[in-house]
Order: C-alpha cells, then sequence, then structure tokens
C-alpha cells in the first residue's frame, strides 16, 4: 500500500517518494558533500533574477528569485533533476515535474529543478509544438493537419533561443481555427452544451500564449514562461521547491567543468565510436558549434582554448573561444549531464530506458571515479478521454489540451496517484 500526504508544498508524498528522497540524502552525504560538489551554484543563482524578472517578466518574479535563490544557495540543499526538451509539454512530462517535486518535498532539505531544453528546434522535435486538439475520433498525433505553434517553414533549424516568439496575430489565427475544431468535436461527441464553456477555456489559455508572447524576446524564453504559468495553475499558486531554467544556461554555469570535458575526449569511457542512436542528439560527449550567420549546429572539435568547426550551409569557418563564447556551444546529452552533475545533483528523474544513460554512467565514472546520481524511472503512461478522442483516449495528451476540459488543480491529483500507476482523466463533459 502506497501510503500518500501532501506535503508543505502540496504535493503528493506517498512511500516511494520518500524512499527516493532517502536514495537522493544518501548520495548527497556518500558523494556530493564529500566531493564538495557545487560548482556554479553560484552563478545560477546570480542569473536568476535576470531570467525571471528580466527575461520571463513572470508575476511575483522577485519573491520566486528570493525563494529558489535560498534553496539554490544552500550548499546542503539536496537537488533533484528533471531535464526536457523544449516543448509544450504532453501530461508525461508533466508527471514527471510533479514527482520530482514529490521527491524535493519528502527531504528537509529537497529543491526540484525543471530545466528546459531551449537549444532544441522545430525540426528536431515537430511534435513538440502542438496544440494537442483532436478531431471527430482521430487522436491529436495522427490528424491530417496538427495544430502546431508556427515558427516559419525557413526557420525550422533555428534554436528556440534564437527565435523570435509567436506573433498574436499568428496565435489569433490558431485559435479562431481551434475554435472550429471545438464545435466538430461537441457535435462528434454528442455535447453540443459543453462547448461555451469549453470555448471560454480555450480563450483563457490563448490568453495565456499571448501574454507570454508579448512580454518575452524569444521561442525558448516563451515555451519557458507558458509552462511556469501552467505549473502554477495545477498548484494554485507558485509551487514551492521547484525551479525552472533553461538548459543552455549549463554554458555560463560550468564552464571550468564544460572546458575541461572538451580537453579530454569523448565523453562514452572509451575511444570506441558508439552507436548514435543511443542518444537523442547524434554522438556522444561531444559538443555542437552553432553558425552565427544561419543559426545551424554542427559537431565541434576542441583545440586548446576554443571550439571549432564549420558550416556546411554558409561554406564558413565556425570558431568559439572558451569560455567569452560560450553561448554559441552546447554539449550533447551526455557531457550537458556529467557538467550538471558537478553543480550537486542528488537525484534524477526520466521518463525511459534511453541508451544514453548508460553512456552517462560510464562517462562520469570514467571522468571522475565516482557514481552518477540515482535515477528514478517513470514509465507509467497518463491516458486522456475527452471530447474529440478515440474511445480510448488518448496517452500523449497536451496539458494546453486537457486544460480545456479539466481544472488545473484536478489534473494534478490525477498525475499525483502511486509511482507505479498510469493515471487515467477524463473529461467532465463526457
Amino acid at each position: 500500500m502506497n501510503f500518500v500526504r501532501r506535503g508543505s508544498s502540496g504535493s503528493a508524498v506517498g512511500e516511494t517518494e520518500r524512499g527516493n528522497a532517502a536514495s537522493c540524502e544518501r548520495y548527497w552525504s556518500g558523494v556530493v558533500k564529500r566531493e564538495g560538489l557545487v560548482f556554479g551554484r553560484a552563478r545560477v543563482v546570480s542569473d536568476l533574477e535576470d531570467l525571471y524578472v528580466r527575461r520571463l517578466r513572470l508575476p511575483g518574479g522577485l519573491e520566486r528569485v528570493r525563494a529558489i535563490r535560498d534553496a539554490l544557495a544552500d550548499p546542503d540543499a539536496v537537488i533533484v533533476e528533471i531535464a526536457h526538451d523544449g516543448q509544450l509539454p504532453h501530461l508525461g512530462v508533466v508527471r514527471m515535474v510533479l514527482k520530482a517535486q514529490s521527491i524535493a518535498a519528502a527531504s528537509q532539505r529537497g529543491l526540484a529543478v525543471y530545466l528546459i531544453g531551449d537549444h532544441y528546434s522545430a525540426d528536431m522535435r515537430p511534435r513538440n509544438l502542438y496544440l494537442g486538439l483532436p478531431l471527430r475520433g482521430v487522436d491529436a498525433d495522427r490528424v491530417k493537419t496538427p495544430f502546431t505553434v508556427p515558427v516559419g517553414k525557413h526557420r525550422r533549424h533555428v534554436p528556440f533561443r534564437w527565435l523570435p516568439p509567436p506573433s498574436v496575430p499568428a496565435l489569433d489565427a490558431l485559435e479562431r481555427r481551434a475554435e472550429a475544431w471545438l464545435g466538430h468535436n461537441a457535435s462528434y461527441s454528442r455535447r453540443p452544451s459543453a462547448l461555451s464553456d469549453i470555448k471560454a477555456r480555450l480563450h483563457e489559455q490563448f490568453d495565456v500564449l499571448r501574454e507570454s508572447a508579448t512580454c518575452t524576446t524569444s521561442f525558448g524564453d516563451w515555451l519557458i514562461r507558458v509552462q511556469i504559468l501552467w505549473l502554477d495553475a495545477l498548484f494554485d499558486g507558485p509551487p514551492e521547491r521547484l525551479a525552472v531554467l533553461p538548459m543552455t544556461g549549463i554554458s555560463g554555469w560550468v564552464p571550468e567543468v564544460l572546458g575541461s570535458l572538451a580537453a579530454a575526449g569523448p565523453a562514452n569511457g572509451s575511444q570506441t565510436p558508439v552507436d548514435a542512436a543511443a542518444t537523442e542528439e547524434g554522438g556522444l560527449g561531444d559538443f555542437w558549434i552553432y553558425c552565427r550567420t544561419c543559426f545551424r549546429r554542427f559537431h565541434a572539435l576542441w583545440l586548446i582554448d576554443r571550439f571549432v568547426g564549420a558550416c556546411t550551409s554558409c561554406d564558413a569557418p565556425l570558431e568559439a573561444r572558451w569560455p567569452e563564447d560560450a553561448a554559441w556551444v552546447m554539449p550533447d546529452i551526455v557531457a550537458y549531464e556529467i557538467a550538471l552533475f558537478r553543480t550537486g545533483i542528488s537525484g534524477w528523474v526520466v521518463g525511459s530506458r534511453a541508451g544514453y544513460l548508460e553512456a552517462i554512467r560510464r562517462g562520469y565514472r570514467a571522468r571522475f571515479g565516482l557514481d552518477m546520481p540515482p535515477t528514478f524511472l517513470l514509465e507509467s503512461v497518463p491516458r486522456f478521454r475527452g471530447l474529440g478522442e478515440p474511445a480510448e483516449g488518448h496517452t500523449r495528451p497536451r496539458l494546453f489540451r486537457v486544460l480545456l476540459e479539466v481544472d488545473p488543480t484536478a489534473i494534478r491529483d490525477a498525475l499525483e496517484v502511486p509511482w507505479s500507476a498510469d493515471p487515467v482523466l477524463q473529461s467532465p463533459f463526457l
């Protein structure tokens, strides 16, 4: 039996969360504290005000900064990580964030950090920008023309951090199209009386998208701000013990660590080539360098004090001196996580048995002689049944779509069921 109670932050804390928190605390005392792993923590803290107040223009930004700053600045903080590529998240990602936060809530010194991949691009993850609307019994991933936030076909390769946010007129047009689909779905599900309520919720959510577009200057920051506001809604206020940060910050937080990783060569623990399919991004322990003209990325080589490469699009040599030009370099997932662990990560919530996990484990052991932090696999799959979905529901429902029919706190309650359970959410309009 998995007894569940509410922690001080309102999160659901069960036996699994307490057990995972104990594992994090053991790793903190046995590795993080012993090795003094707080690299870059002060830089993360110093970046918070710029991120939350000036870049994201979040409501109550200064108060948020103070709460997170105190936790990050504490060398005894037990930090639990969840990292994911930039997206309008599906419920599986949201559940990972909630479980990381509940592990942090089960520790007296816990803090969950949700890192969002603003270095990704639309062509790397086309589905990440789906709003997730179904149509007449066809789920959102199988409709002929999915609802997606436009970035422009000639800019799909540009990382989110260098793209402008979506324009308000583009979002307005998307909302008008969505309204028509809602009508079709209400008719298909024989619930025409629900249409006015769902349209009102649609307008509220598009207001969130529009407001965030006017408050930010990059697509990456827009994605981060929207997710923070949705998490606020799920918790009925800013959640305690949770910081949301951009993954690109790693280059500024720990440039020394990244430089040493680059100097040491591939991070897979050997010089043997490894199948590129083992990682989501390509090479293992490699670095990317970005072209300053077209913003495409290419594999980089380390030459003592700089990264070099070549842009095959612009036919130009690429160079980024380190750390002065850190913004133009990004590690792949293996080098990224190995560097991040040096900031004092004590636990990691993951959503799959990805091949790069083993490469990270080997690389961290080979480079630093240490075990990587404990990983907690969340394999459960949320399912949503709403107006327009197939009868069996959809197993990759976007949070945006579910918010059109389910109250935010009810979504959180459904996702906070025990660790091994597969959450099922059903629209109250059915």
